[in-house]
Formats: structure tokens, sequence, C-alpha cells
């Protein structure tokens, strides 16, 4: 019995050994799917009737070996509460739970399972099994070892010799994921302050290729925040990491995970991560490799990094020099062209000539306007009046073209093609504009040579306003000196008038405007006033104006004489339109009497002063002639000394002047004559000289004053003079109080 017993436990053993075999040659040769495809067999063949199948713990849940790279939507394997912590086989339903790694890897028996739990077959199976597992394990390490090197000799190479980051990160990934026999491989780089996956192979879940971590966030956060490797060997379990991302890791069913920082010169640059689903452990070598696999990846990276920055710098080099010898070629053409401008200013061309030349340059069409959009001059193929309503809807208006510089360019469009206009800048304010159609593809061109000519054409127009502003300066000069010389300088003024053709031929009349001060901000410069002021006389009077004299904010207006009604509605025309021009401002405006030469305009210039203290009464802008308030006039000159001796010196101020004897002689002469109701018999009665002798001498204070005594206006102006005259020289001799 003894025998048969022996026997039969033998014969047993040579078949258990016959069925383990297989998975003892899995093992030796490092082959993991092998090894769990047999067992599953070795059960079958032990227990007739049975069914295995190898169940994984992987993200939280128990399934088959062979589904996991099915993905996690794959049904779980309904498996008994508690199988993780199972350490013996126990039945559950009509299944047997065969833990072979606690929590890890369980075999599931179904079909004929009856005693299997006891069967002391599945104990020698289970610890055989597990035993291969170890070995299979190892066998992979020892594998790995001696590929090692070549292998990461060939991811150097390969990496080193791309510039590709792109590519770089795809072979990273995948030799990682080999070397390591890894399930999941990512990279991810650094962007801020966070690390982003660049690169992912294996996955299952698209967020996984989106991955985003801060330092502490997961594994990966960790290795970013400590700067060293570090391994998990079960996510789902460790409280080593955040569970920021355990939703992922049930996802993608991993369970154990192994992260290198990426180092560059000074910081970390990224992290590179291997997950695997199945029950493992990454040893030591594990990380040392994929420590090395990272050193290698940061160098390429960098490398990559720097061929980029240096292909863009050579790029942009390039660029630089294409432009460099464009603009140098476009300084030499503008060069050329102002050169050819400035002959043409100095050998007396005009604008004409300058747009000729600008449109040759550009191959276009090329115009040159005033402030107020009218045609200057134009190039020989410019088809001004075609373009100038174009022109004048883009202009701004003329109230806005203060203040602009020469980059304040308009553009426009006409019969379908671009136009600029460059405003033509003198003493600041815009005298003009240059328009000229834009050149295909050389807008740059376009603006630079618009911006040429319009400063050429501006040193023209200054130059003609120096010339006008010297002959304006010279009228000016002779104007004033007409009016307020004495005799000798009033026979030169005559003939420097007539050396620059002011037509002084009678009869005259001649107006003076003063301006008063500006109130709040409404003040200009003096030299703008008068430009306006100058335009508005123009305006009022387009023709007849024979000069406009100015002196600070005083003009001296001489225009010939179309008689009193004409020469009062003048006046007010131009007052008026002061008064609206210049708000803020009190205009006023005086006119003399009829002058019939030049050599009277001393006379019409006191004229004009009397009916300027009329006008300045009215407390308002105000224009008076003086023969319609002329005694008015005298009247108002009368109310103090001042007033009496500056009445004095406008009518017997060359009288008064005279030697002492010959003016008493000719003052007594025409008080008597006054007194005589001018009658030059009673006169010459009481004065007991001849009635010629009486004649010559109110001649002779004619000549001296400018009046004359024919007219009743005058004769009064002589009287009140007389009786001023008295009044001041009675002051002169009374002693002091």
């Amino acid at each position: 019995m003894t025998a048969f017993a022996t026997t039969g436990r033998t014969a047993q053993s040579a078949a258990l050994s016959v069925v383990l075999e297989p998975l003892v040659a899995a093992a030796l040769r490092g082959q993991y799917e092998l090894l769990l495809s047999e067992a599953e067999a070795a059960v079958a063949r032990l227990f007739a009737g049975a069914r295995a199948r190898v169940l994984l713990h992987a993200g939280g849940r128990w399934r088959e070996w062979s589904a996991l790279e099915q993905g996690p939507d794959l049904p779980c394997t309904p498996t008994p509460p508690g199988l993780h912590e199972w350490d013996h086989p126990q039945r559950s339903g009509d299944a047997v739970f065969v833990p072979v790694v606690v929590g890890a890897l369980a075999l599931m028996v179904e079909g004929n399972a009856r005693n299997i739990e006891h069967s002391p077959d599945i104990d020698v199976l289970r610890q055989c099994l597990a035993l291969a597992l170890q070995t299979c394990e190892r066998q992979r390490i020892a594998a790995q070892n001696l590929d090692e090197v070549q292998a990461l000799q060939r991811v150097a190479t390969r990496m080193l010799k791309s510039h590709d980051l792109s590519e770089i990160l795809l072979h990273i990934t995948q030799e990682a994921k080999r070397l390591l026999a890894a399930d999941i491989c990512g990279v991810l780089l650094r962007e801020g302050d966070q690390i982003v996956m660049q690169r992912c192979v294996g996955n299952h879940s698209p967020q996984t290729a989106s991955l985003r971590m801060r330092p502490g966030q997961g594994l990966a956060g960790r290795v970013l925040e400590r700067r060293e490797p570090s391994a998990v060997q079960d996510y789902l379990t460790s409280d080593d990491i955040s569970r920021d991302f355990f939703h992922l890791a049930e996802a993608e069913m991993v369970r154990s995970a192994l992260a290198a920082p990426l180092l560059g010169r000074d910081t970390v640059i990224g992290v590179l991560e291997v997950w695997r689903r199945r029950p493992s452990i990454f040893t030591a070598l594990d990380s040392i490799r994929l420590v090395a696999l990272a050193n290698l990846a940061s160098i390429a990276i960098e490398n990559a990094e720097l061929y980029a920055s240096q292909s863009r710098m050579v790029e942009e080099l390039g660029r630089a020099n294409d432009a460099l010898s464009k603009r140098y070629n476009t300084v030499g053409s503008l060069s050329e062209l102002t050169q050819n401008l400035m002959q043409t200013l100095l050998q007396g061309g005009g604008l004409t000539a300058m747009a000729n030349s600008a449109g040759n340059f550009l191959q276009t069409e090329v115009l040159i306007v005033d402030v107020e959009g009218l045609p200057l001059a134009a190039s020989a193929n410019c088809d001004e009046a075609a373009i100038l309503p174009a022109l004048a809807r883009a202009l701004p208006p003329e109230a806005a073209s203060p203040g602009r510089t020469a980059t304040d360019r308009v553009g426009f469009e006409h019969a379908g093609r671009r136009w600029l206009a460059q405003p033509l800048l003198v003493e600041g304010e815009v005298a003009g504009w240059v328009a000229g159609r834009v050149v295909e593809g050389s807008v740059e061109m376009t603006e630079l040579t618009l911006a040429q000519v319009a400063m050429i054409a501006a040193v023209h127009r200054l130059e003609q306003r120096a010339a006008s502003r010297a002959r304006s300066e010279t009228i000016d000069a002779i104007v004033w000196d007409l009016l307020r010389a004495d005799a000798t300088a009033l026979a030169a003024a005559l003939d420097r008038a007539a050396e620059v053709k002011l037509d002084l031929a009678g009869p005259l009349r001649l107006y003076v405007c003063e301006i008063g001060p500006a109130s709040g901000n409404l003040d200009r410069a003096v030299s703008a006033v008068r430009t306006q002021v100058t335009r508005a006389i123009q305006a009022a009077r387009p023709g007849g104006v024979r000069a406009v004299a100015t002196h600070g904010l005083s003009l001296a207006i001489l225009c010939g004489d179309d008689g009193l009604d004409e020469a009062e509605r003048f006046a007010q025309r131009v007052a008026h339109r002061l008064d609206d021009e210049l708000g803020g401002r009190l205009v006023l405006i005086g006119g003399s009497s009829r002058c019939a030469h030049a050599r009277g305009l001393q006379t019409a210039y006191r004229e004009s002063l009397i009916a300027l203290d009329v006008a300045r009464q009215l407390m308002r802008s105000a224009a008076v002639v003086y023969d319609r308030a002329g005694v008015v006039g005298l009247l108002l000159s009368l109310r103090h000394e001042a007033g009496m001796q500056r009445f004095l010196e406008l009518n017997f101020g060359q009288l008064l002047r005279e030697e002492a004897g010959l003016q008493q002689q000719l003052l007594q002469t025409l008080r008597v004559f006054f007194d005589a109701n001018c009658s030059l018999e009673a006169a010459a009665q009481r004065l007991g000289v001849h009635r010629k002798t009486v004649s010559a001498r109110i001649g002779k204070v004619s000549e001296l004053t400018g009046l004359d005594f024919s007219t009743h206006d005058d004769r009064l102006i002589a009287d009140l003079s007389l009786y001023v005259h008295t009044l001041v020289a009675q002051a002169k001799q009374a002693p002091p109080r």
C-alpha cells in the first residue's frame, strides 16, 4: 500500500512538473505575456474542465491581463470584495480566486473547480507562478542591461543628429517606453511655472496628452519641485503624491510610475515620466536608466532650441541685410532726387519743375495744392482736374491743419488706386499738400519721395515768403514815414515809394485799424493775426487796396478813393469780418476824408486817428469815417490837457515849430481872420495891412497845417486849435500854487 502511494505521488509530481515546465521556460526567457498565458493553460491541464483567467489589479480595478491594452472602456471582471487582501485561494460563487501576488495578480478559475481551493497542486502552481514572475522580471532586467548601452548609444545618436524638437521628443518617448518596459511614456516641458505634456505614447485618454502640472502636483510635479527622480509603486494607494490626477490614473489603469527631471543649465526644463499598467517595481537600475535618458533628452532639447535660435537669428540677419540693402538703395535714390530738387530750386525752377522731377522719379503722378486744396503745380502726366475732388474730400479743413507734423499723411482712393498726401509745413504751419499715387509695392518709397518734395517745396515757399516779407517790411516803413515823418523824411519816403513802385496816385483814402488784446485763451501770434487781417481786407475789397502797412497790432490801409459811401461800407465790412474771425478781440477802424495827393497823407492820418477815437467811444468793434464824425472826434479829443497837447500836435504841429516871430504873426492873423467872420477885407483893416498880405498869411497857415480854410470843418478845427493853444499858453504862464 505504501509503495503504491509512493508510486502515485511520484507519478503525480512528474505530471505537475510537465505542466509547470512551460512556465519555467517562459520565465527564463523573460517573456511576461507568454508566462501569463501558460499559467492559464497550466490550470486547464491540471484540472480537467477548468478554465482559468489571470487578473491584474490596475487603476483600482481587477481586469484580465489580456484586456489591459484595450483601454479603460472594457467592463471590469466581477470579483469578490477584499480580493486584493486575500493571501490564499478562496471560493466566491462558481469561481475560485487564487492570489499569486497579494493585491496585484490573481487566478480566477471557473468550470470544474470543485475542491480546487484545497488542492495542493494549486498551491504549487501559485508558488511556482510567483517565482516565475520574479524570474521573468530579473530576466527582463538582465536583457535590458545587455541592451542598455547600445540603446543609449542609439538614442543619443538619433537625438543629437536631429534638430527638430518634435522628432526628438518622439525618439525620447519611444525609447524610454521600450527600454523601461513601460506601457505609457510622456515628456512634459516647462512653460512658466507649469510643465505641459508635449509628447505622449501609449495613452488611452486624450487628457493625458494635454496634461498640465504645477510644482507638487502628481508625480511629475513632485519631481519638478524636488529636482530629483521619484517613483511610485501603486499610484492609487500611494500617500507620497497628491491626488490631483487619480481620476486620470484610473482611466489609464496605471499602477506604477517613474519620473526623472530634464535638467537645463540653470533650471529644470521638464520631466520625463513612464507608467506601467501591470504590477511591478521600478528598481534603482530603472531610475538610473531613466535619468540617463533624461540627461540625453535635456542635451538634445537644448541643442534643438539653440539650433532653432541660431536659425532664427540667421533668418533675421538675412532679412535685416535685405532691408538694409533696400534702404541703402532707397537712400541713394532719394539723395539723387534731393540733389535734383535742390538744383531746380537754385536755378529758379518753380513747383511745377519739382512735381515733374518727383513724377519722373516715381514713374507716377504728383500734385501740389495749397492749404485750401487749390492746385499750385502738377507733373506732366497728372490729370489734376480728375484728382482734385477726391483730394479735397480727403484733406482736413484748414482749421485742423495747425499742429500737424511731417508724418501726418492723409491717404485716399481715386479710380481704384491708392494716393498719399504729405503736408507741406512752413514755419510750423500747413501751407499746402504734396499728393502722389502710390507705386505698386513701394509705399515707403512713395512716402519718402513725397516728404522730400514737401521739404524742398517748403524751402521754396520760405524763400518766396521771405522776399514778400522783406517787401512788406519796406512798404511798412515807407507808408508809416509818409504818415508821420517830417518834411525831409517825407520827401525821402516819396522817393522810396517810387522805387518800389508803390502806387500813390490820387485821390486816396487812409484807414487805420487797431486790434485789441485777446481775452481768455484766444491769444495768437501777432504775425498770424496780421495775416488774417490782411486776408480780410483783401476779401472785403479785392481791388483798390494800394498798401497794407503793419506796426504791432496797428495797420494802415491805403486805398484809392471811390466816394464817401463806398469808403464807409468798406470800413464796416472789414470791421464786421474781423469781429467774426477774431472773436474776443476789439476791432476799431478809422477812415480819413478824401486825400488829393500823397503829400496830404499826414493830414489823412490825423483824420483817421480822430475817427478811430470816435469809434473807440462806442465800446465795441466799429468803423468810423472822418467825413461822418469829424467834429465829434474833435470834441472828444479835448477832454483833458494830454488830449489838448495831442490835438495841437495833430493840427498845428508844423506851425508851432516855426520861428517864434513868424509863428506869432501867423496865429494873430488867423485869430483876427476868424474874429472878422473870415473876411479878408475886415481882417486887413483891423491889422492895418493889405488884403493880399492877410491872404498870403492864411495860405501859409494852410500850407503848414494842411487845413483847407475854404471848408467849414477845417475852419472849425483851426478855430478850436487856436482856442486850445491860448488855453495851453495861459496854463504855462500861470504861477504854480
